[in-house]
């Protein structure tokens, strides 16, 4: 029987080993092998190693095996800086920047109210205090960081049409991106059943229903979505299930690579009406 090693193949009956020719070929083949499905056999490895004068001693075997596996580990490293880990990213930071633009504002409004009795908010307010002199370089921190964000939105919505053409057709590009990162990138997004997806983002709820504490939730991040947003309450579920249904098909076009479909929001846009006309 003959396994693989991290410095070549190992005959486990004649305990005769086939080095691989340099570390660059180790480190391939160690980046190129699947998963084991189960246990396998585990040899005494480095007394194999030295037997067969791959390395002279325990120093040299330590030494070698350190190199390959750091290498190892930063070409794995490497493999995951993709596209999508990068929108994923920027959608994290986007809304990071968004909690702490709201929490900010706060801090703005009940500072402010100390000296004055006007009720106003956010950036009204953030612009208004600029030249205070005691609390306008935070106002201004603040709209330093409100336009940050707009940067930072123009961004996710530049790269998610690009990555994600017929999921921001029909969400929005800044959705979108919500919706993979939630989902924990679009491979799972595109193998979830639109079911699971209408009610992503509303699991404390759907668990106190499966408790019997609470109705069942009809709709989770998808919420945001104008279409379901704008409606009466009385339709959202059926408006949020009809969403639901072709943004996971959108999201298994985009992940097969089958390239933007102009008929799929047109297909959701007749059917949103329907729903409204029946109603």
């Amino acid at each position: 029987m003959e396994i693989a090693a991290w410095f070549g193949r190992v005959d486990l009956d004649t305990e005769l080993i086939s080095l691989a020719e340099d570390e660059e070929s180790m480190i391939n083949a160690l980046l190129k092998r699947p998963l084991p499905a189960g246990p396998s056999p585990q040899p005494d490895l480095r007394r194999l190693a030295l037997a067969h004068g791959f390395a002279a001693d325990d120093i040299e075997y330590n030494s070698l095996l350190r190199r390959v596996a750091l290498e190892l580990v930063h070409r794995q490293l490497s493999l995951l800086a993709t596209a999508e880990q990068d929108l994923l990213q920027a959608v994290e930071a986007l809304d990071d920047m968004t909690e702490a633009i709201n929490l900010l504002d706060e801090r703005l409004y009940e500072w402010h109210r100390l000296h004055r009795q006007r009720i106003v908010h956010g950036r009204d307010l953030a612009e208004s205090l600029c030249e205070d002199e005691t609390v306008g370089p935070f106002a201004r921190a603040i709209l330093g960081l409100r336009e940050s964000r707009r940067g930072m939105e123009m961004e996710v919505s530049a790269r998610a049409e690009g990555l994600l053409p017929n999921l921001s057709a029909l969400a929005g590009p800044v959705l979108a991106a919500r919706l993979i990162s939630r989902a924990g990138g679009l491979h799972r997004l595109a193998k979830m059943p639109s079911s699971r997806l209408q009610v992503m983002g509303a699991e404390k709820s759907l668990f106190k229903h499966l408790e019997g504490r609470a109705p069942s939730p009809k709709h989770g991040i998808i919420f945001r979505h104008p279409a379901v947003m704008g409606a009466p309450r009385r339709l959202r579920g059926k408006l949020a299930r009809a969403l639901a249904g072709k943004l996971a098909l959108a999201a298994r076009m985009d992940y097969y690579g089958a390239g933007p479909s102009p008929d799929l929001a047109a297909s959701l846009e007749k059917r949103l009406k329907d729903i409204k006309h029946r109603k």
